[in-house]
C-alpha cells in the first residue's frame, strides 16, 4: 500500500492544530514530513500505521514521526445517520521552534520521544495518554501562546511515559512515482470497500492491469504484508466491532465480514487478537460485569498463552505466504 504525499498547509502559527468533525473518517493512506499527534475524541474503527492494523476508539492517542504512512478509517457500525466522528490533530516540523530547540539539555527527553516515534507510538490506555487526552481536547481552540505552551507540556508528559506501544515493525519507504501512488491507493481503497466479499485475486490483478504475481509482489513490497493477511486483519477488525455492538451470532458475523470458512475465521481471529471471538463477546456482555476482574484477566492470559502456543506449532498457511 503506497501512500499519497500530503502537503500540510502552513498557517500563521508555527504548527497546525485542528479538530476533525466528520460523518466518517474515510480510508486515506498518506504520509507527510511533519510529526503528527492524533487524539480520537469520539470514533471507532481501524488505525493503520506502517504495517500495523489495530482497532481504535475514544482516547486513542498516537504520535507519528515524519513520513510514516498512516490512515484512520472509521468502522461500519454507526448508531445513527447523524453520528459525527471527532478527533484532534496536531502537526509540526522538527524545527518549528528553531533548528536546535530539541537539542537543548532541557529537551533531551522530548528529543528521544521524537526519535522513538519514527515507527509510530500509541499512548492510549497509559497514564500519560489519559492525562494528555484531557488537555488536548481543547488545544485547537486555545489562544496561540497557550496552544504552544500546551503542546510543549503534552510532549514533555508523553516523553516520561515508558509504556507507549511501538506500532509499525517495518520502515516502509514511500514511493515517489505518482503512477505507483495512484495504483496502490486504488488497490487499497478497493480492498477496504470490498473486504466483506469473496475476492478473486486473479480478477483483482486484471482490474488493476497487472499480472497476479506482479500484484502480489507490489502489494507485499508496499505494505510489508500479503493481500490475504491484509484482508484478514480488515475482516477481523470489522468482526470485533460487530461482536461488541450487535447480537448477531458469531457464525453470521464470520460470513458477513467475508470469511467463507468458520474454522478459518476462528483461527485468524485468535492469531490476530490473541483470543477467540467468543471470549471477546463474553467480555462485553452484561453478565461479564458480574464476574471478578481477576478471573477475567486470568482467562484472557490463558487464552493468549494458548494462542502463542498454537502459532508456534502451526504449519505456515501456504496461501498467506504466497498472497
Amino acid at each position: 500500500m503506497k501512500p499519497y504525499f500530503e502537503k500540510v498547509a502552513s498557517g500563521a502559527s508555527s504548527f497546525i492544530a485542528y479538530e476533525r468533525n466528520d460523518p466518517e473518517f474515510p480510508f486515506y493512506w498518506h504520509y507527510h514530513p511533519e510529526y503528527e499527534l492524533t487524539l480520537i475524541v469520539d470514533s471507532h474503527g481501524q488505525r493503520l500505521v506502517g504495517d500495523s492494523i489495530a482497532d481504535y476508539g475514544p482516547g486513542d492517542l498516537v504520535l507519528l514521526g515524519p513520513n510514516v504512512p498512516h490512515s484512520w478509517r472509521s468502522g461500519p457500525m454507526k448508531t445513527s445517520a447523524a453520528e459525527i466522528h471527532r478527533a484532534v490533530v496536531v502537526q509540526f516540523r522538527q524545527d518549528f521552534l528553531g533548528p536546535d530547540f530539541f537539542q537543548l539539555k532541557e529537551m533531551a527527553g522530548v528529543e528521544r520521544l521524537l526519535r522513538r516515534s519514527s515507527n509510530g507510538l500509541a499512548f492510549g490506555g497509559t497514564d500519560a495518554g489519559r492525562n494528555v487526552a484531557v488537555v488536548m481536547k481543547d488545544l485547537a481552540s486555545l489562544p496561540p501562546p497557550k496552544r504552544l505552551i500546551t503542546l510543549l507540556s503534552v510532549l514533555i508528559e508523553l516523553a516520561g511515559e515508558s509504556n507507549a506501544q511501538e506500532l509499525s515493525t517495518l520502515k516502509l519507504r514511500p514511493i515517489c512515482r505518482l503512477s505507483d501512488q495512484q495504483r496502490i491507493d486504488a488497490i487499497c481503497l478497493y480492498l477496504n470497500n470490498h473486504f466483506e466479499e469473496e475476492l478473486d485475486f486473479a480478477e483483482l490483478a486484471d482490474r488493476f492491469h497487472m499480472g497476479l504475481a506482479s500484484l502480489c509482489r507490489f502489494f507485499k513490497r508496499a505494505t510489508g504484508r500479503t493481500i490475504t493477511a491484509y484482508l484478514n486483519e480488515l475482516r477481523v477488525g470489522a468482526a470485533a466491532q460487530l461482536l461488541i455492538n450487535t447480537d448477531e451470532s458469531i457464525l453470521e458475523i464470520a460470513f458477513r465480514v467475508g470469511f467463507g470458512n468458520y474454522s478459518n475465521f476462528n483461527r485468524q481471529f485468535k492469531r490476530i487478537k490473541g483470543f477467540g471471538p467468543r471470549m471477546l463477546r463474553r467480555q462485553f456482555s452484561p453478565d461479564s460485569f458480574d464476574s471478578s476482574a481477576k478471573n477475567s484477566a486470568e482467562e484472557i492470559a490463558r487464552a493468549r498463552l494458548a494462542a502463542v502456543s498454537v502459532r508456534k506449532n502451526r504449519k505456515p498457511d501456504i496461501q498467506i505466504d504466497q498472497f
